[in-house]
């Protein structure tokens, strides 16, 4: 018999995945930086996530100049993958970050609250979010995930067709 899926499930999956892009970002890194891979995942080491897709992005934008006939569409597209990515990463920092506590109802059903806050230092306050979040909440975040994760390795494949053209 199969246990169902859970938050706390979904919550490690989505953390776990996640990993995968940082992973595929440092790839790109090492693709672009034409050095030697492991002076580069060093350097990398030591970026944070936000960072690591920043340093990215403007790699990215780099080598492409560099091409004999540079795809200047591919930038955008790039960058507007990285956006994406940053985006996801906000998301992966809130479910991380977030105070959890477990609930029963009176019927004997469970789950749990995420708490998030943030201090808004302009305005002088802390504002904090609630969720009560159930398994499908994460649909939407795989679905990113795995969307994200496609299309980096579609910009790997077309960085290696531009180092080895022939």
């Amino acid at each position: 018999m199969t246990q169902p899926i859970t938050t706390l499930h979904q919550i490690g999956q989505f953390i776990f995945s996640f990993q995968h892009v940082e992973s595929a970002l440092t790839e790109l890194l090492v693709l672009m930086a034409k050095a030697d891979d492991e002076a580069i995942r060093i350097l990398v080491n030591e970026l944070d996530y936000s960072k690591r897709v920043k340093t990215t992005d403007v790699m990215f934008a780099r080598f492409v100049n560099l091409q004999r006939n540079p795809a200047s569409a591919a930038k955008a597209e790039f960058h507007k993958l990285m956006d994406g990515l940053l985006k996801l990463g906000e998301r992966r920092n809130e479910i991380v970050h977030s105070k959890y506590t477990s609930w029963i109802n009176v019927d004997g059903a469970s789950g749990i609250i995420r708490e998030n806050s943030k201090l808004r230092s302009s305005k002088g306050i802390r504002e904090g979010e609630e969720e009560e979040p159930l398994p499908e909440t994460f649909d939407s975040d795989f679905k990113k995930l795995t969307l994200s994760l496609q299309e980096l390795e579609q910009f790997r494949l077309k960085i290696i067709d531009w180092l080895y053209p022939e």
